[in-house]
């Protein structure tokens, strides 16, 4: 729909628009502002089950005067008495409010109805990561055949520079320099950050490529990531190589995980906590912070497993004993 058109339908009555196509248009403008394919789909299914309900709670299509406070918190309230995650309730309140704003930069909406209702607490839990000495015996444990040296270069990947998985899947050969060892990552909100990759993760990529040339010599270059049968390896399947091939090492072993060991074991070999947020594309220095309470527990555990005195009681507790 052309900009005129679009006016024109929301001179002619804007009480009348329906939520449904201002939702496509809204998902159409994420595409345009190069959101990720994955946020893409995740607010595309958030919306859609929002609409779901608003149809089921008003027995008709709803329109954009429905779009106020009582149907979002509704809305919210059903979610919630699903036993949703609080982080994935969290997520979907955002999808609702950022199109409230998409609505308001239309004129269709004077205020965000979601300013009024309070966002769900989640409960910051802390990261899950490998230990050194695990993560190393479970990479040396994959062999030299093919795909194993593919799953090799894409663990010491995702650990050795500390990406997160969509953004070593986007990479490319261009993006790839091994010989001065570094990657050129573009990251969330489209930030581009130069990383510099582990001598392991370096040997690992060329053992890959070589592999990979031989295994497909007809495949295009600009491929760098590609499945047992040479197609572009996806998300899903790159996420289902990690936990098949670490769960044995780490229940619940995701990309995700390589990512948190990378930063915790960084830390807690004294590294500047500013450099690695640098290095993990957090807009943010408290979202790097996080790790740091990860290692301060591990300190604490090998103190208490260590030290003669960390098991011997306090002088208070001596004293009430006697």
């Amino acid at each position: 729909m052309s900009e005129v058109q679009t006016q024109n339908r929301e001179r002619n009555g804007s009480k009348t628009l329906s939520i449904a196509e201002l939702a496509d248009e809204y998902l159409s403008e994420l595409s345009a502002r190069r959101r990720s394919a994955h946020t893409q789909a995740a607010y595309n299914r958030d919306l859609a089950q929002a609409l779901q309900l608003l149809r089921t709670n008003l027995s008709r299509e709803p329109q954009i005067v429905d779009w106020d406070f009582t149907n979002l918190r509704d809305i919210v309230y059903a979610w919630a008495s699903t036993n949703l995650a609080a982080s994935s309730l969290q997520r979907k309140r955002a999808v609702l409010s950022d199109f409230s704003k998409y609505l308001r930069r239309r004129g269709l909406l004077r205020d965000n109805p979601l300013v009024l209702l309070d966002p769900p607490r989640v409960k910051k839990s802390l990261p899950r990561v490998f230990s050194e000495e695990t993560l190393a015996q479970a990479i040396d444990a994959l062999g030299n055949s093919w795909p194993n040296v593919r799953d090799r270069a894409l663990f010491e990947l995702l650990y050795g520079g500390g990406l997160r998985i969509s953004e070593a899947l986007s990479l490319t050969m261009e993006t790839l320099d091994l010989r001065a060892g570094t990657v050129r990552v573009l990251g969330k909100g489209n930030k581009e950050r130069v990383v510099p990759l582990s001598r392991g993760a370096v040997r690992a990529m060329w053992d890959y490529i070589t592999a990979k040339n031989k295994q497909f010599p007809s495949l295009a270059s600009s491929h760098l990531w590609v499945s047992d049968r040479g197609l572009p390896l996806t998300r899903f399947r790159a996420a289902k190589i990690v936990k098949q091939r670490l769960g044995a090492w780490l229940p619940g072993a995701s990309p995700h995980k390589l990512r948190h060991s990378f930063a915790t074991h960084l830390l807690s070999r004294g590294a500047d906590l500013r450099a690695v947020q640098e290095l993990l594309g957090h807009s943010s220095v408290r979202t790097t912070e996080r790790y740091t309470h990860v290692t301060a527990r591990r300190l604490k555990e090998v103190y208490n497993q260590a030290h003669p005195h960390a098991g011997e009681p306090s002088p208070e507790n001596q004293t009430a004993d006697k």
